[in-house]
């Protein structure tokens, strides 16, 4: 998908068991962010590298939503391949060795942790001449965030909002009430025609969440 308003085009990559969408949000020959690092096959680091080279994008942020196994499954392959470190909140890198070896619980080997993770030193930044917001929204897990790209009215939402359901809160630093308050005080302040970009499934819309979740 290209954004008129902005230049900016979305590319969304469903990713290992759990299906969780890796996002590239990029411009063309231009450069480029990763949000959900969440590769674990073989295949998966080659769809992504070769996409990535062939819209000659220049990844400049790998970028993390929540420190939930799933989403940062590939991030130690992927920021050696780039050279870059893995970005979160500042609860995130707490939260992120213990949350890697929960993948066990699932039957799986403990995942790795990149060698440099980067905690945030503010809510808003600039990328590739964008405005970047950084919106802090625990409830699914401690160190979960929304990324909201103004320019293109699009919000990337991890596990917090989902199309028609909300994150799961009976893991580790899980909280319903704290849930909701972030997306009533965080998400549902935005416009109506925002795009929604959860981790898991389809998009949606803000408005539609608003007036049509079961769970809100």
């Amino acid at each position: 998908m290209t954004d008129t308003r902005s230049g900016l085009q979305v590319k969304c990559m469903p990713v290992n068991p759990i299906e969780m969408n890796l996002y590239v949000v990029y411009e063309k020959g231009g450069e480029g962010i990763l949000i959900d690092p969440g590769c674990c096959h073989p295949s998966e680091f080659e769809r992504l590298y070769r996409f990535v080279e062939q819209e000659n994008i220049r990844l400049t942020r790998i970028l993390l939503t929540h420190p939930h196994f799933d989403h940062f499954w590939g991030a130690a392959e992927i920021c050696r391949h780039y050279g870059l470190p893995l970005e979160m909140h500042a609860d995130a890198v707490d939260f992120m060795e213990r949350a890697g070896k929960g993948a066990v619980s699932f039957g799986l080997e403990p995942v790795e942790s990149p060698a440099e993770v980067r905690a945030f030193s503010r809510d808003e930044t600039e990328w590739a001449g964008h405005r970047l917001e950084i919106r802090h929204t625990p409830g699914h897990c401690q160190g979960s965030v929304c990324y909201v790209l103004p320019g293109c009215k699009t919000v990337f939402t991890g596990d917090v909002l989902f199309n028609g359901s909300i994150g799961r809160t009976d893991l580790p630093t899980g909280d319903l009430d704290v849930l909701r308050r972030s997306i009533f005080n965080r998400l549902f302040v935005l416009d109506d025609d925002y795009v929604v970009r959860p981790g898991h499934g389809g998009r949606t819309s803000i408005g539609h969440e608003k007036y049509n979740n079961p769970f809100l």
